[in-house]
């Protein structure tokens, strides 16, 4: 009888090479001037919006929410069609323009070259793209995916499908907790960060991998993901 023990060989994490962003509350300052704009959609339709409630949509899907929390078509259709309408008015002009977050563009600079770069938002595309540019960024990104109405667990697997990456070689990064759940439901890895929408408190319940409170420990963990 062998006196050996056995080896147990566990199957060791891939390395990420594929980053997601999440662009509102991770690299654009934009809480207020996207809460602005929604406050005003809900009033449109006779709605009253606190700041809390309007962070609770991102609990999970936010269309969905704002689906939810109407519960009538018609005034979901007028709400809608507000938001449409005057969405490139609130976000996106030369007098009261969103800004990025102090560090977030040398941040991104730091990553290039070294990871395949996307970016799945909620917003408008030509927004997003309008302030990469701006900020001198947009060809670090390889893919900017950005949609008013498509769930996040969609974009994340069209980037997938379109890098021809795996869902364990990519991370997630995001400041709400349904974008959290719906990364983890498609098999990658995430990372929270507490300057966003949510709070270090909320973002625990979703249990991402890490929590970090500055881009300094957001390019540490992803260098040790990395590794």
């Amino acid at each position: 009888m062998s006196n050996k023990k056995s080896v147990v060989i566990r199957n060791q994490p891939s390395k990420i090479k594929l980053i997601i962003f999440d662009f509102d509350g991770v690299l654009a300052d934009s809480f207020e001037t996207l809460y602005l704009l929604i406050k005003d959609s809900f009033a449109h339709i006779d709605f009253k919006l606190t700041r809390n409630q309007y962070k609770g949509f991102f609990n999970g899907d936010v269309h969905q929410g704002f689906k939810n929390f109407i519960s009538n078509k018609e005034k979901y259709l007028s709400f809608s069609e507000f938001r449409k309408n005057n969405y490139d008015k609130y976000y996106y002009n030369k007098k009261n323009k969103v800004k990025f977050f102090l560090g977030a563009r040398e941040f991104i600079a730091k990553l290039k070259g070294k990871h395949v770069l996307a970016i799945a938002s909620s917003g408008h595309q030509k927004n997003i793209k309008n302030l990469l540019e701006d900020g001198g960024i947009k060809n670090l990104f390889n893919f900017v995916l950005a949609n008013t109405s498509t769930d996040k667990e969609g974009m994340i697997r069209e980037i997938l499908h379109k890098s021809g990456l795996k869902p364990e070689e990519t991370v997630m990064i995001s400041d709400t907790v349904g974008d959290i759940i719906m990364a983890k439901k498609a098999g990658l890895r995430t990372l929270a960060v507490t300057w966003g929408f949510h709070s270090k408190n909320k973002l625990k319940n979703s249990n991402p991998y890490a929590i970090v409170k500055s881009f300094k420990e957001l390019l540490g963990q992803i260098d040790k993901l990395s590794q």
